[in-house]
């Protein structure tokens, strides 16, 4: 689990009212937000002019934090601001104090639209030092800051057959490599299927068939309608992940298994699943970013899903060759293992638990993304119902909406076909995500 790191500064003017109780001020946030468990790192003095703000920033450039928080404790001059927001492209957060005579409020909306005219992005706070709604927000902003950085800097393993600019299913599912590696943004890391497959068969058997029988002692494999050797299989497959994750220092990987290669991690990828680890399939660089950023910020595991139905209710059918998490279901009882084909290969039949879910998906070339967010609720799924849709993790969702002007509002965007959910709702954390890397967040 990420931890988070926030900087705190205050700012305040001389001529201003406020002035003098600033620095109690600040003491008092940084003891609120410590009490959300959140490391804080506090650099003084309050800065009221140009005179002292080298040793500040210097102290701040030692430091490695993920969001840097500026508290106006009174009317604050533009200029002593932006000097110290410039030298840092950590997130920033602007923080407004609810004290009439200080005229801080009007300071940090007056900053922020020079901050918005300059093109430097910027989230704010309004409260008291010791208001802990206020010391919540920040903390969730300074997570997903976090996620940010992430972001920028997240190595994605690509295991394919070939090192193409697209990979062997649909052409959607990716973007330009190249275009990837201009941007900022997750670096795909290219590694050869074969290396996996040269892993698997080192993997002894006993050291699979051991993992088998410790998730079938902990009542976590599922009904198993498979041969124990396509078990066995998918376990060797889950330890060379495991490996290749460890040797190239990956945040997670995606595996081009469609169309040769089908079931091949399906069941791996649900067990890595259920460790936090992100392992992805069809090569989908951009979406296995995204299940990662989406893992972080719910702590829940994530499914990768495709539109497939519009039912006559207006609710919305999504599914997939099954690979999600055993626990995204209600239930274990739930859960099958299914063959793809008498040679081998193992996907899980199951149903996404009901309740709240968000929706995401990203999209776009050059630098120029995009993500569209939804909010709406799984309906539980009888075994029956998913055979009905044709098999794999299926999913029925209500939204407040029709699904036909989901899918209407899709198309019209030119959005993605993968689709990831978790449970819960995490849509405004995703929207703030999107503001502090760059995204263009579309409703849908």
């Amino acid at each position: 689990m990420l931890q988070p790191k926030v900087a705190i500064i205050a700012v305040a003017s001389r001529f201003e009212q406020g002035v003098d109780e600033t620095e109690g001020w600040m003491d008092l946030a940084v003891r609120t937000l410590k009490q959300q468990g959140v490391d804080v790192l506090a650099v003084k003095p309050v800065l009221t002019d140009r005179s002292n703000t080298e040793p500040v920033i210097a102290q701040l450039k030692s430091e490695k934090f993920d969001l840097l928080v500026v508290m106006n404790g009174t009317w604050a001059a533009d200029s002593l601001q932006i000097d110290i927001i410039r030298e840092f492209s950590t997130p920033r957060l602007l923080w407004a104090l609810p004290y009439a005579k200080t005229f801080s409020l009007a300071s940090v909306q007056h900053l922020g639209s020079v901050l918005k005219q300059l093109g430097i992005r910027f989230s704010y706070a309004y409260g008291a030092p010791d208001d802990g709604t206020v010391a919540q927000r920040i903390v969730q902003q300074a997570k997903i800051s976090c996620l940010a950085n992430l972001w920028n800097g997240m190595r994605v393993g690509k295991i394919g057959r070939r090192f193409t600019w697209r990979t062997m299913g649909p052409a959607d599912i990716t973007y330009d490599e190249l275009d990837l590696q201009l941007a900022a943004g997750p670096n795909p890391v290219h590694i050869d299927i074969d290396e996996l497959f040269d892993l698997v068969r080192k993997i002894p058997d006993g050291q699979a068939k051991q993992l088998i029988d410790t998730l079938k002692k902990n009542g976590k494999l599922g009904n198993v309608e498979v041969k124990e050797k396509a078990l066995v299989d998918a376990a060797k497959v889950y330890f060379a992940q495991k490996e290749l994750i460890k040797k190239y220092h990956l945040d997670a990987v995606t595996v081009e298994c469609y169309p040769k290669y089908g079931g091949l991690d399906n069941l791996a990828s649900a067990w890595l699943a259920e460790e936090g680890i992100v392992s992805a399939d069809e090569g989908d660089l951009g979406h296995t970013a995204l299940w990662k950023i989406m893992q972080e910020l719910s702590g829940k595991p994530v499914a990768l899903t495709e539109p497939v139905m519009i039912e006559h209710d207006g609710s919305l059918v999504l599914r997939h060759e099954g690979s999600g998490a055993p626990s995204l279901s209600e239930q274990i009882s739930e859960v099958f293992l299914k063959p793809v084909t008498e040679e081998g290969g193992v996907v899980i039949l199951s149903s996404i638990r009901p309740g709240p879910v968000t929706i995401a998906t990203v999209w776009g070339r050059n630098g120029e993304y995009k993500m569209s967010v939804i909010s709406g609720k799984a309906v539980r799924l009888s075994k029956t119902e998913v055979e009905k849709y044709g098999g794999g993790l299926a999913a029925r969702i209500v939204f407040s909406i029709p699904a036909d002007r989901v899918v209407d509002k899709m198309i019209e965007l030119g959005v993605d076909h993968h689709l990831m959910l978790t449970a819960g709702n995490i849509a405004q954390e995703l929207v703030d995500f999107c503001k502090m890397t760059g995204i263009e967040p579309v409703a849908l």
